[in-house]
């Protein structure tokens, strides 16, 4: 470890614990835990899941999940980020994903093309439909959707990558889809980590 990863200033002394600390931010931080991160975060963006990174580099499976897990929600404001530092939205198209076919599982988003970029951002919860048969949910879907497009290209590309993305798992909760979407959205966008936030604790 040659600088701090807070503030990158090279001159790091060492405790006894084993922590390193910053002579000019006084920070305090685990090379070790760091190390591990980052392990963790090169190997979920080349493709791994939990269960191959933990068995690869004997990490806990549990560590691993929850680093995932930080991972998205950081996935998730970097796409935020971006969008709003450009926020040229060019085209957008409602969009629902069925697992399984089972419409009272369906997760409904709207996709924006803003410069070639995509973004997502949910809409109605399907279970205000439940009460409704399926032909009346599709009917009203197609009548009511939000919808303004010209070719649709890199929408209707970013419907087709999300479908194969999410057949790599096997059922997803419901308060997770947003940070798996907005995994799909970040790999789509082939955006990158410039700086990771990590925490020390």
């Amino acid at each position: 470890m040659e600088k701090c990863i807070y503030c990158s200033h090279y001159i790091l002394y060492k405790l006894s614990d084993g922590n390193l600390k910053c002579a000019k931010c006084k920070r305090k931080f685990s090379p070790k835990k760091y190390k591990r991160k980052k392990i963790i975060l090169d190997e979920f963006l080349n493709g791994l899941n939990p269960n191959e990174i933990s068995k690869k580099h004997n990490f806990s499976y549990v560590s691993v999940v929850n680093e995932i897990k930080n991972i998205r929600i950081e996935m998730a404001q970097i796409c935020e980020d971006k969008f709003l530092e450009k926020n040229n939205i060019c085209e957008f198209e409602e969009y629902l994903y069925i697992p399984n076919k089972d419409i009272y599982k369906a997760e409904n988003f709207l996709t924006i093309d803003y410069g070639g970029l995509i973004y997502n951002i949910m809409l109605s919860d399907m279970k205000n439909y439940e009460n409704l048969d399926e032909k009346e949910i599709k009917s009203m879907f197609l009548q009511s959707r939000i919808i303004k497009i010209q070719n649709q290209l890199k929408i209707q590309q970013f419907w087709d990558y999300f479908e194969i993305f999410m057949k790599k798992y096997r059922g997803v909760k419901k308060n997770n889809f947003f940070y798996y979407l907005k995994e799909a959205e970040f790999r789509f966008n082939k955006f990158k980590f410039l700086k990771r936030r990590v925490e020390s604790g």
